[in-house]
């Protein structure tokens, strides 16, 4: 501690001068101690947020001490500074800040057991979902290794980073657990500068050995950090270590190990639920000035709108009448346009003795581009008719109807409907997921306006309803 308290001073005088490069080396210094010893790591913290004059500085400075409050299980502290944190950024908003917050924030209601929605007035649920280094503890938490080593992977790829320095350590536990003992080894040896994670990765991966001594108390090569642990969660698996590695052989020391767990389990469960009421209550807070807020500026609001609104009332007053002209001049264009539509419709078709005259080429030309029509599927389209369809062919609708009934011997809804029936039954055939639908999402897929419609037609098509139709193929 003395130790510390001279770096202090010596760095005292140069932080209240703004040396902002020293300043940052320091803050490297405490992040670096933030594993190794928290309560150092809090102190230098607590230090840099009171002599700090920059506001991203005592955010850094917060962030810090936050997760050093967590490691250590001081939740009510952790819950302090990290709303201490929420308030400051709110003056200094940067993503790297953002990101850490959401993660200290996320961590800290899954430690508490404290859904994300209850925060919703104070932060968007979806912002503060957890990254995949916090997804990848859980994982490890219910033992599933795998997933955790593709959290960390996935973490590892991820442009935004709050404090990965485990991420190795979280490797070697679950390769060690899956029985890859080379490659536990492998990212054992990444953190040795962390000595409480790295002897407990030691171990844990010797005791996982299949030629290993089962009469050897492994426990006892945790000694040289026995006093350095202040992690919580790592002296509850050191604890449950020993209590595993002592079952069999050694009932004095399983009992004092065990005795030791299940204190440490109590404490920390009286500890979360005060810190559990605490942080509800600040959400409350919160939330309450929040609303306050909203409500202030919901009047202003209010009293612009009317304002807003009596100017349109004036406003409209003038430009009605050219509105009104605008709009005559509108109907005057439409009723234009309808009647040249009209003319050329009628004169698109040649007739001869009330008998339509297609030419050859024209029918070619129609069939050709039917069976295009037919082979994209068009006809799924619910809004397809007989209109549409002719002006999409640059035909009339006299041409296309004649073609229909004369080459695919039916009228043109028949002709539609047959081929929505026939690709669903295509479907049906070849595409086992067909065979789940409900009928009236069949319909939809085949673009019948009703499903009552489609269930008619797929019986006069196929002599079965439907439902019958799917029976069959499943039986087959």
């Amino acid at each position: 501690m003395k130790l510390i308290l001279a770096i202090f001073l010596a760095f005292g005088t140069i932080i209240k001068a703004q040396n902002s490069r020293d300043a940052e080396t320091l803050f490297l210094e405490c992040k670096d101690l933030l594993y190794k010893k928290p309560s150092e790591s809090a102190v230098i913290s607590e230090f840099l947020f009171k002599n700090s004059s920059y506001n991203n500085d005592k955010i850094k400075a917060l962030l810090l001490l936050t997760e050093s409050n967590l490691l250590r299980g001081d939740y009510n502290t952790a819950t302090e500074k990290l709303f201490q944190c929420l308030e400051l950024s709110k003056k200094s908003i940067r993503p790297e800040n953002e990101f850490q917050i959401n993660y200290l924030l996320a961590r800290l209601c899954d430690e508490l057991g404290i859904q994300f929605s209850q925060l919703y007035l104070i932060k968007d649920e979806k912002e503060i979902t957890q990254n995949y280094f916090e997804k990848a503890i859980k994982s490890y938490s219910e033992s599933n290794w795998n997933q955790t080593i593709k959290n960390l992977k996935l973490f590892e790829k991820q442009k935004n980073k709050a404090f990965p320095e485990l991420s190795n350590f979280y490797y070697a536990l679950s390769y060690s657990n899956l029985g890859k003992l080379d490659s536990a080894q492998y990212y054992a040896q990444k953190i040795q500068r962390y000595e409480p994670y790295y002897f407990y990765a030691k171990a844990k991966i010797q005791s996982s050995r299949k030629e290993s001594d089962k009469n050897i108390d492994y426990v006892e090569s945790l000694k040289p950090i026995n006093k350095k642990v202040q992690d919580v969660w790592l002296r509850e698996e050191i604890y449950n270590l020993a209590v595993k590695n002592n079952e069999s052989k050694d009932q004095e020391k399983y009992r004092k190990f065990y005795q030791l767990q299940t204190a440490l389990q109590d404490s920390l469960s009286s500890v979360k639920e005060n810190a559990r009421i605490s942080f509800l209550n600040k959400i409350g807070q919160k939330q309450d000035e929040i609303l306050e807020g909203k409500s202030e500026q919901q009047a202003k609001i209010i009293y612009f709108i009317a304002i807003a609104i009596l100017l349109v009332f004036i406003i409209g007053y003038f430009i009605n009448r050219k509105l009104n002209q605008k709009q005559n001049d509108y109907e005057k264009s439409k009723q234009e346009a309808e009647e040249r539509e009209k003319f050329i419709a009628e004169n698109k078709a040649s007739e001869s003795a009330g008998k339509i005259v297609i030419p050859d080429k024209t029918i070619t030309f129609l069939l050709e581009k039917l069976e295009k029509f037919e082979l994209n599927n068009d006809y799924l389209d619910p809004a397809i008719s007989l209109n549409l369809l002719a002006e999409n062919l640059n035909t009339n609708t006299k041409y296309l109807s004649e073609i229909i009934n004369t080459y695919k011997n039916k009228n043109f809804h028949t002709y539609i409907n047959e081929l929505r029936i026939n690709y669903i039954i295509n479907q049906l055939k070849t595409n086992p997921v067909y065979l789940k639908y409900k009928v009236s999402h069949l319909a939809e897929e085949a673009g019948f306006s009703s499903h009552s419609l489609f269930s008619t037609v797929f019986k006069q098509v196929t002599g079965h309803s439907p439902a019958s139709f799917i029976k069959i193929i499943k039986s087959e």
